[in-house]
């Protein structure tokens, strides 16, 4: 268990030992001090003290095993267990103040002040290593459930997130699958430059984008690697990408930028207007990296209701789960024009 920090020896097994062992040198310690330094108790100190100590561990060991699990930990029926939590303190103070007033009375004569004043120390001893021993298990039950809750909700995310990043694939590459086919049949040559670039494409998606992140750099390439695909197969458009900046070492979860790309290219390119034009910006300043893409738009129908809207959607959901509170999402649905720009922080 190593989601909740500085946890490790309360949850981890290979402790367990240690940790009880600990415990009870604690409660050594503690008693020892309590016996020889506040009672004066020299007679029989070592038959005392070590009748008193397995009574304790008995009763610990009781209730951890018995009483919290059975009534805290699985059933939560609490009112049983404080029940049985007093009715162990009452055997142990019984079985205590018999061992230590009737069988090792330190004095000659006993009277039942002396016993009540023995007694006292032995019981406090008792109670509080009883409880600090039950607080401690309910502690680490909860931190182990609270552990195993992360665990669970990293792993939705993961498993959302993986769900996500296929929904944006196939509808990209089916689009350019016939788009090569169509140049097949018309410019052979450019239909083996698209398959070029699709290699390039589709290698960065199987393997670069197998991590959890990846180089800002990489990301930068897919997507002029996209544009330079789409620039071969699109010709009365004004089409630009430009990157400033410096990149270097910085990562961040890959796709953020394709979807924007792939729906200003869906809903930004007609064969019959002569404004075409999509111009993205790439910029890095410090810790932000800036995307920005403006297309024309060939309906005035809002993008997200169209079927490439699916991509602009799974992209909300992706940056809401990745980057909470570290994004800026501005999406403009002018007239004649759409424009989106994104801005990360990667710190």
């Amino acid at each position: 268990m190593h989601n909740i920090p500085n946890t490790d020896f309360l949850l981890s097994p290979r402790y367990r030992l240690f940790r009880h062992i600990l415990f009870w040198i604690v409660y050594l310690i503690y008693a020892v001090f309590v016996f020889h330094f506040s009672l004066g108790i020299e007679n029989e100190f070592g038959v005392k003290f070590i009748s008193i100590f397995i009574i304790d561990f008995i009763t610990v060991y009781f209730c951890l095993h018995l009483v919290v699990t059975r009534y805290v930990l699985k059933k939560l029926r609490l009112k049983l267990f404080f029940f049985f939590f007093l009715l162990a303190l009452a055997v142990n103070f019984l079985i205590n103040f018999v061992f230590l007033n009737y069988l090792f009375c330190v004095t000659e004569t006993c009277d039942l002040h002396d016993y009540l004043h023995n007694q006292t120390y032995s019981f406090i001893l008792s109670f509080v290593f009883i409880s600090i021993a039950i607080g401690l298990k309910i502690f680490k039950v909860n931190l182990e459930n609270t552990s195993k809750i992360i665990d669970l909700q990293k792993h939705q995310v993961s498993t959302e997130l993986d769900f996500l990043k296929i929904q944006m694939n196939p509808h990209f590459l089916f689009n350019t699958l016939n788009n090569i086919y169509i140049q097949t049949r018309i410019q052979p040559a450019k239909a083996a430059e698209m398959v070029l670039k699709l290699s390039d494409l589709l290698r960065y998606q199987l393997y670069e984008c197998s991590e959890d992140k990846v180089l800002l750099k990489s990301e930068v390439d897919y997507l002029n690697n996209y544009v330079e695909l789409q620039k071969i197969r699109i010709a009365n458009a004004d089409i630009k990408m430009e990157v400033s900046g410096s990149y270097k070492g910085m990562m961040l979860h890959p796709f953020m930028f394709i979807p924007f790309l792939e729906n200003s290219f869906k809903h930004g390119i007609s064969s019959q207007s002569v404004e075409n034009f999509i111009h993205i910006n790439i910029r890095i300043v410090e810790k932000f990296v800036i995307f920005a893409v403006k297309n024309s738009k060939i309906d005035t129908k809002p993008q997200d209701s169209q079927s490439g809207g699916i991509g602009l959607i799974n992209i909300k959901k992706r940056l809401k789960l990745l980057y909470p509170e570290k994004y800026e999402l501005t999406i403009e649905d002018k007239e004649k024009y759409f424009n989106v720009e994104l801005k990360i922080n990667l710190e």
